[in-house]
């Protein structure tokens, strides 16, 4: 971004920074501590893998996790609209994946793949009612996707801002 961005692309590019923070922060407690109900899935927690000696993989995997936040921090800090557009190609299509296989299978009916899946959380919190085939995404994958979905949305808005100003734009 060049000088002369608007105060309202930043704000929202700012609020975007916040909510993706929340997000990590929340996909840092769901991969690393077992929450009962709100967790419940197949495979092991990271401070169980920690707690194994695999302390290398671990701490890998967790600061790969943290990458796409600290990336985008870096894009506001530096005002790189190239890399803020690629925090949304990223977000977008992670959000994708979320929409495919939670919400598509809940409002239109599941293959048995996607059936196959949802048996493995059957002991996860549901804030939503299921039907024969129409699987309810559990309570932990709500709260990240309503993150993520806020994250795509605040970095749209804060680009689509920046575009509409004439002249601006990615100078760097």
């Amino acid at each position: 971004m060049s000088k002369g961005v608007p105060v309202s692309s930043m704000r929202w590019l700012k609020a975007s920074l916040l909510v993706q923070i929340l997000l990590a922060a929340y996909f840092q407690v769901i991969l690393w501590f077992p929450l009962g109900s709100w967790n419940d899935q197949p495979g092991k927690r990271l401070i169980t893998l920690l707690n194994e000696g695999q302390a290398l993989g671990v701490m890998g995997f967790a600061l790969a996790m943290l990458l796409p936040v600290l990336l985008f921090s870096l894009a506001i800090w530096k005002r790189w609209v190239w890399l803020i557009w690629v925090g949304l190609i990223g977000n977008g299509f992670w959000a994708v994946m979320q929409i495919q296989s939670w919400w598509i299978p809940w409002i239109f009916g599941a293959d048995e793949r996607a059936l196959s899946n949802q048996k493995a959380l059957q002991r996860t919190y549901k804030l939503f009612p299921s039907s024969i085939g129409h699987p309810a995404p559990d309570a932990m994958h709500f709260v990240l996707d309503l993150l993520l979905f806020l994250v795509v949305v605040t970095i749209a808005i804060g680009l689509l801002e920046i575009r509409r100003r004439p002249g601006v734009g990615d100078k760097h």
